[in-house]
C-alpha cells in the first residue's frame, strides 16, 4: 500500500512538472519590457509600476512581450520586480528639455502655469514635463483661436482620448488624478481629466478654478470669460458652455 501512494505521489509530481510554464501567468519583468521598448521608457521613465500599467493598458493589445519568453500580448499576474529599472538613454530623453522649457509661440512655460501646484499633484519633475509637452502639441494650433474656441477645442481633445480607448477611466492606478495619468500612462478620473484640462487652459494662458478639487465628488473647470460671465469645461462631462448658474452643473444633480 505504501509503494502504491509513493507511485501515486510520484506520478502526480512529474505530471505536474511535464506541465507548459505557458498554464501559468508569470510576472510582469519591468527590466525586460524596459530594455526591450525604448519607445514606452522615453515617455513614461522606469517606475515599474508606470510600465506595469502600459502594458496591461496598451501593450497587451499591441502584442508587446511582458518578460522574456513570453508570447506577444500575454496575460501578466503582478510585477517581478518593482525596482526602478536604470536607462539612461531614455531618462536623458525626457530631462533633455529643461522644467522651465519657454516656448517660443508665446504660450506660457511650465514654470509660469498658474495653478502650477495644484497640477503637479505627486507628479515628478520629470512626469511634469512629459504631460506639459503632450498638453502643448494639443494647445498650440488653438493659440491664435478665440477663448470660446480655445475651450471648446481643449474639450475636444481631451474628450478624444476617452472615446478612442487611449484612457481608462480608474481611481485605483497610480497617477489617476493626474495630467500624467491622463496623458501618458492611460489612466484618468474626472480629476485626472480636470487636471489636464487646466493644464491646457493654463498653458493658453486661460486661468480656470478646479471645482470640487480633492472631493470624492465630480470635478471640472470653470472658466471665466472675461465679461462677467464663466463657461464650463467638461470633457468628461461632455459639456462644454456657459455656466447655468454658479456650480451647477447641467449634469450634476
Amino acid at each position: 500500500m505504501k509503494i502504491t501512494k509513493r507511485l501515486t505521489a510520484v506520478a502526480a509530481l512529474i505530471l505536474v512538472m511535464a506541465l507548459p510554464v505557458t498554464a501559468f501567468a508569470a510576472d510582469f519583468d519591468p527590466a525586460y519590457y524596459a530594455a526591450t521598448y525604448p519607445d514606452v521608457t522615453a515617455v513614461l521613465g522606469t517606475d515599474a509600476n508606470a510600465l506595469y500599467t502600459h502594458y496591461v493598458t496598451f501593450g497587451m493589445k499591441e502584442g508587446r512581450y511582458p518578460y522574456k519568453g513570453a508570447k506577444p500580448g500575454e496575460a501578466v499576474d503582478g510585477i517581478a520586480n518593482t525596482k526602478a529599472v536604470k536607462n539612461t538613454a531614455a531618462n536623458n530623453a525626457v530631462t533633455a528639455a529643461p522644467a522651465d522649457t519657454t516656448t517660443t509661440s508665446g504660450l506660457t512655460a511650465l514654470k509660469d502655469l498658474a495653478n502650477y501646484k495644484s497640477l503637479k499633484k505627486k507628479m515628478s519633475n520629470n512626469e511634469f514635463l512629459a504631460a506639459y509637452n503632450v498638453a502643448l502639441g494639443i494647445v498650440t494650433p488653438l493659440k491664435d483661436k478665440s477663448r470660446a474656441e480655445q475651450l471648446e477645442g481643449v474639450k475636444n481633445a481631451i474628450r478624444s482620448r476617452v472615446d478612442s480607448g487611449q484612457v481608462v477611466y480608474t481611481t485605483s492606478v497610480p497617477h489617476y488624478n493626474d495630467p500624467y495619468g491622463y496623458f501618458v500612462v492611460g489612466v484618468g478620473s474626472c480629476a485626472g481629466c480636470a487636471r489636464a484640462t487646466g493644464l491646457c487652459l493654463n498653458i493658453l494662458g486661460i486661468p480656470y478654478e478646479h471645482v470640487n478639487e480633492n472631493q470624492w465628488s465630480h470635478q471640472w473647470c470653470r472658466v471665466p470669460m472675461g465679461d462677467g460671465s464663466y463657461w464650463i469645461c467638461d470633457a468628461y462631462g461632455l459639456y462644454c458652455g456657459p455656466e447655468p448658474a454658479p456650480y451647477r452643473h447641467p449634469y450634476v444633480q
